[in-house]
């Protein structure tokens, strides 16, 4: 999935006529529709309960590009225990979910993630011929759309008695409400583990769960668990305590994380700490891009500074970082919605020599990652929803517990 890195340029006088774009472009498709319950519309804090689930979405939305329409009833619960998520699920053949796997490959993730999964018809977990995702996972991969218009992939409860509605919060003892539902959409587009239930199947999320040797792991005792997208590097430490969701994140005497990286709360712990509050990072968006999910915005080394320069008659000499590769130079004569960008003349030449020209001309850098290795197939042809038994899945988030 092309990123776009939109960049201002304030140019000297003599470059009257040429501007750089400033404005950000969304391309992304994912539509999450939220069904607000009475319990949330009737309450006094109504406005800033369905602020902070729009909130939420939003980081969804903007983070991924598939074009998928997600509904989810959210609920306003005080015997929740923090969060919880009822969701739907439904079982398919390994075979066919890896087959969708491969044609939704985009990035260095998903090509890492795919070396490590065999092709057959067996996962390489507990050698069964299934696997278990959400319906909105399903839609993701192509197969087809399970919920009518008039249903749910998902309730969302949220006990709102012990959460702060708005960033910062007011009560340092209470949680961040906006973290706990981004912890529970992350459910319901697919990084949930099927533990504690290990006759199987399994669900995608368990494709990608590994102990210290390096072994894949499907078990609910000990202590060694732990999310990796390739097998060899460990990304993070999944909870093994028994009263928390075995596919959330370790937080039972603080956090962990890789060594080189400074421990902390993310939101797919499976304890919530108080007083603070954060969005989903790296490790949360890289759970579900692995399993099918495409990023909008793929990580790039740097950030590129653009540099502009008079460079002899009439012309001048735009560039960049030169350790940055795949990006090339774009160029419009107005911001007027559609707006055309066309392959700027000098291309992906790094510096890039212009003619001024008394039209106002729009530059942006436009950054293309490599696919890798990865055959991309065609999508698999979804099967009748007729045919198709959808599952409930309960998981829970848990104030701190220790």
């Amino acid at each position: 999935m092309a990123k776009i890195m939109n960049i201002r340029i304030h140019l000297l006088k003599l470059l009257v006529g040429m501007t750089v774009l400033a404005a950000a472009i969304s391309g992304y498709s994912l539509t999450i529709v939220p069904t607000f319950d009475s319990s949330i519309t009737g309450d006094p804090n109504a406005a800033a309960m369905e602020a902070a689930i729009n909130a939420a979405i939003q980081v969804f939305q903007s983070t991924y590009t598939d074009n998928v329409t997600v509904r989810i009833l959210f609920v306003s619960d005080p015997d929740t225990d923090l969060g919880e998520n009822n969701t739907f699920y439904v079982t398919i053949p390994y075979s066919t979910f890896h087959t969708a796997l491969k044609s939704k490959a985009a990035d260095a993730n998903d090509t890492n993630a795919l070396s490590k999964l065999p092709s057959g018809s067996h996962d390489p977990v507990i050698n069964d011929n299934q696997v278990s995702i959400t319906t909105a996972l399903y839609q993701c991969l192509g197969l087809g759309n399970l919920i009518a218009t008039n249903q749910t992939d998902s309730t969302i409860s949220v006990n709102t008695t012990i959460v702060n509605f708005t960033r910062p919060g007011a009560n340092p003892d209470n949680y961040d409400m906006e973290a706990v539902l981004e912890h529970e959409i992350d459910e319901v587009l697919g990084t949930s583990s099927a533990l504690p239930d290990t006759a199987g199947p399994i669900n995608a999320m368990d494709l990608f769960r590994y102990d210290t040797n390096l072994n894949r792991t499907f078990i609910t005792s000990g202590d060694n668990a732990y999310f990796s997208v390739d097998g060899t590097n460990l990304w993070a430490r999944y909870n093994m305590d028994s009263d928390g969701d075995y596919g959330d994140f370790w937080s039972l005497t603080g956090y962990w994380a890789p060594p080189g990286q400074t421990p902390h709360q993310q939101v797919q712990d499976a304890f919530a700490g108080p007083g603070a509050y954060e969005d989903i990072g790296v490790k949360e968006k890289a759970m579900l891009d692995v399993v099918g999910w495409t990023l909008a915005v793929p990580v790039v080394p740097t950030n590129p500074v653009i540099t502009i320069a008079h460079s002899g008659t009439s012309h001048i000499k735009l560039s960049w970082s030169t350790n940055l590769t795949q990006f090339s130079l774009q160029e419009s004569t107005n911001l007027n919605s559609p707006v055309s960008w066309v392959a700027s003349p000098s291309g992906s030449t790094n510096p890039a020599v212009i003619l001024s020209s008394s039209t106002k001309k729009f530059y942006r850098l436009f950054y293309q990652p490599p696919l890798g290795s990865v055959v991309l197939e065609q999508s698999v042809a979804a099967e009748p929803a007729t045919n198709m038994t959808l599952q409930l899945q309960t998981h829970v988030y848990h104030p701190y517990k220790y």
